[in-house]
């Protein structure tokens, strides 16, 4: 049995390992920093990751490894919420690139360059078995939840990833992403598949088109872009053309056939889609403008049990329950049927959240908008909430075009207009942002 997972794969000392607009990195570079961070590191059972550039997270994330450190990824950075996971982590260590972090941190710099006389350093591997992140689910149905991953788990996750990718062929690529490396889908894509697979890591992550733009060009080829719908959307919408990819990959919500076929036009490129979860990482992929059945990753099997479906095997290292009811096709393919979290019943009728959501998009200036179902929802007459951006539009029009939609019982009470959803870095809404306006709303009417 293999002790050990390595650290980079696919590198030698002076090919890059990451790159921005001030020019590469190269591998050596890397770990020579890499082991003066570990160095500088105080002595804590953890690391909070806080660096928004990817090059940073990787080293804060190799320097945690080297010391036998956890690395802890939170799914906010507000406040609060860092200052409750430090005093959890035994006022862990911080790696930050930002300013925009609470004082009560123990922040400890990055070095900007390592030590030249140190030659090329070698690290040793991490131990597979080492608890190397605890990583938080999105807060979409409660509180985040911690999950744990050893970094061999990691590993072979990437291992997977690369392989279904077809990395396994071909010259080394280029990355970019426009989700966060503190979220499970940014940690896999971004992080540990190009350090698996001698990737470039592009340091920046854009946001705008403009910036994907910029990003993607300056980018040698062949590229991938790992990123969201929300994110595809945008660029369809603007519809300027963007340098040619081999790839992208997608995930953090459903992405739907249309979109997808849109974004494989405006790019020249296939789009794969990721089904997975905090829980498990990358579980299934998929095509979805040419299949709309989901593939399970190499080594993983689905079982049925208590009425639930739970997944095994492959590069899991436990047995995780899936949030979904799927519908199984074969050994290896199933479709989705919905979140079970997501099906609501009012007055003896059931419906799906998230269709209830795709119903309010697709009315007329609605721009944007989410359905919920408040914490009191058996107590309050079943009335169902929804946020909307919708610029000109009244809450009795958009009610009433919903009427023609849905059935009566599922309309909101209240519908809140909004400029903007509170969305997260990878475009999803906490569940705890939509209490919040709900409660503001209410308060404001004196109820």
């Amino acid at each position: 049995m293999n002790l050990h997972s390595p650290l980079l794969r696919g590198y030698s000392p002076d090919d890059a390992i990451a790159l921005d607009w001030r020019g590469p990195v190269i591998c050596g570079q890397f770990l020579r920093r890499t082991a003066e961070l570990a160095r500088a590191l105080p002595h804590k059972p953890g690391v909070l990751n806080l660096c928004a550039d990817r090059l940073h997270f990787a080293l804060a994330l190799a320097a945690a490894l080297h010391r036998g450190m956890t690395t802890l990824l939170p799914a906010t950075h507000a406040s609060a919420s860092l200052l409750q996971l430090y005093e959890d982590g035994s006022k862990a260590a911080c790696v930050a690139d930002t300013a925009d972090v609470p004082t009560e941190l123990e922040l400890t710099p990055i070095p900007e360059t390592g030590d030249e006389a140190a030659g090329a350093a070698s690290l040793p591997e991490p131990f597979a078995d080492l608890r190397a992140a605890i990583v938080f689910t999105s807060g979409t149905t409660g509180r985040p939840v911690p999950w744990a991953k050893t970094w061999g788990s990691l590993v072979a996750g990437a291992d997977a990833l690369g392989c279904a990718l077809g990395f396994n062929a071909g010259p080394r690529r280029a990355i970019a992403g426009t989700v966060p490396a503190q979220h499970m889908f940014g940690l896999e894509t971004t992080v540990m598949l190009p350090l698996q697979w001698g990737c470039i890591i592009h340091r920046r992550r854009p946001l705008l088109p403009s910036d994907i733009r910029a990003v993607l060009e300056s980018m040698p080829a062949p590229r991938w872009l790992m990123t969201t719908p929300l994110h595809l959307r945008t660029c369809i919408e603007e519809g300027k053309r963007f340098a040619r990819l081999e790839g992208i990959v997608s995930s953090t919500m459903p992405l739907t056939a249309a979109l997808a076929q849109q974004a494989e036009t405006l790019f020249g490129t296939p789009v794969h889609e990721i089904y997975g979860c905090t829980e498990a990482g990358m579980v299934a992929m998929r095509q979805p403008a040419r299949d709309p059945h989901w593939t399970l990753c190499e080594g993983l099997r689905l079982t049925h049990q208590d009425g639930c479906w739970m997944v095994n095997g492959g590069h899991l290292d436990h047995q995780v329950r899936l949030a979904d009811s799927i519908q199984r096709i074969g050994e290896h393919k199933f479709a989705l049927i919905g979140r079970d979290a997501d099906l609501v019943k009012i007055g003896g009728k059931r419906a799906s959240l998230e269709a209830l959501t795709l119903e309010l998009k697709r009315v007329a200036g609605v721009a944007d908008g989410v359905f919920y179902a408040p914490d009191d929802l058996d107590d309050n007459g079943g009335r169902l909430a929804a946020v909307a951006v919708a610029p000109g539009l009244t809450v009795q029009g958009i009610v009433q075009a919903l009427r023609e939609r849905i059935d009566p019982v599922f309309l909101p009470r209240p519908l809140i207009l909004v400029t903007e959803l509170p969305r997260t870095a990878v475009g999803k809404v906490a569940r705890e942002s939509l209490r919040e306006l709900t409660h503001r709303h209410c308060r404001a009417r004196g109820r």
